[in-house]
């Protein structure tokens, strides 16, 4: 008897995936790492990232077919339907809450966040729009909603309460080549300590009002205070950023790098006195784990699921108080006894999120919809 098919639209997979692209990854590795009932096609945004799923048995990996929004758009209404329909399957699980008008099989969706809609000013127009456009329907057409933490099934409750019931909590998990670092000890520092940001460069991840806490700090700290290194990708509204930067008070003082290979990721994460990530939304936050399993100390936003992942593990502020940025800050960089503890605390707090939880629980989902248990 053949086994079931579900097709993963992982289209946000590309080249150097992050975010949504690095999550739907990491959970491709952990569905193909141990046995499970069914067979899997993959349709991917690049397969590239994919390759050693070549020789796994019972996986198949498909392109989209061209690289662009447009490329990406065609696929998910067109091929991907068309792939559901000629292998037969079973489901249709998107890695993201947008799905095609019609899906031929019952439909499963990653939901990553909800700032769109909670917070429509940190997302730009006209993706903002077609968020509104697209997500909704897509929402009310799944048999299930898998949330990727506590808190975007909260914000799923609050601004789709109609489909509270359809929701399961799937939390990601820690990045798995994080999970293999060994961690520094306690309070090793470079020669020229910085802190460490790493996220998109855009308005979600508060990026202005860290700048004007740290050089708040450095007005009262002057040449003793860390450096700031911010790693990431650049994404849109950068001017209030790039104003910032250049202020004088900043010049020779913080560094703005792209997106970086982990083999990079990982030695900065090493050499950092401190993650500071005080973003106002997150549906999850890898970076938060990414710098624990390294054993290095967190600064991070009190809301969310980025308190939900640090706990009590991280030093937690109010995203939109400056001034506390700028003590948090200070605090980081003088208090070396409480670093060591934060740091020590990393790596265990890391381990408690894992891939092979977010599969058997993305397994576990699926059986529950090839049983007929999910409804609409």
């Amino acid at each position: 008897m053949a086994r079931p098919v579900v097709v993963l639209e992982a289209l946000a997979v590309r080249a150097q995936p992050t975010g949504v692209g690095g999550g739907s990854l990491e959970l491709v590795r952990a569905l193909a790492a141990r046995e499970r009932d069914c067979d899997f096609v993959v349709i991917a945004g690049d397969v590239r990232p994919f390759a050693w799923l070549e020789d796994v048995a019972g996986w198949r990996v498909l392109g989209a077919g061209g690289s662009g929004s447009a490329a990406r758009e065609w696929a998910r209404l067109a091929t991907v339907p068309r792939v559901c329909r000629e292998s037969g399957a079973a489901l249709l699980h998107a890695l993201q809450p947008v799905s095609p008008w019609r899906a031929p099989c019952p439909l499963v969706l990653t939901v990553h966040d909800l700032a769109w809609r909670a917070l429509p000013g940190v997302i730009a127009q006209p993706r903002r729009a077609w968020l509104g456009a697209v997500v909704p329907p897509s929402l009310a057409s799944a048999r299930l909603l898998l949330a990727n933490s506590r808190a975007t099934a909260a914000a799923l409750a609050t601004h789709f309460p109609a489909y509270a019931a359809k929701v399961r909590e799937v939390p990601h998990g820690t990045p798995t080549w994080a999970l293999a670092m060994t961690p520094v000890a306690p309070c090793e520092a470079p020669a020229r300590p910085f802190f460490l940001f790493v996220g998109t460069l855009e308005p979600r991840k508060n990026l202005p009002r860290l700048l004007d806490a740290y050089e708040r700090l450095l007005g009262q700290a002057g040449g003793q205070a860390p450096d700031l290194r911010l790693v990431g990708p650049g994404g849109w509204a950068m001017d209030p950023l790039k104003e910032r930067l250049a202020r004088p008070a900043l010049q020779g003082r913080v560094t703005v790098s792209g997106w970086v290979p982990t083999e990079e990721l990982a030695r900065l994460y090493r050499d950092a006195l401190a993650l500071v990530f005080p973003s106002l939304d997150e549906g999850f936050g890898l970076p938060i784990l990414e710098a624990m399993a390294c054993g290095l100390p967190v600064l991070t936003s009190d809301r969310g699921a980025m308190a939900e992942v640090a706990g009590v593990d991280a030093l937690l502020v109010d995203p939109l108080d400056v001034d506390g940025l700028a003590r948090a800050m200070q605090r980081l960089a003088a208090d070396g006894p409480f670093r060591a503890r934060l740091a020590a605390a990393g790596p265990a707090r890391a381990a408690m999120w894992t891939w092979a939880r977010t599969a058997d629980l993305t397994t576990a989902a699926y059986a529950e919809i090839m049983r007929g248990g999910a409804g609409r």
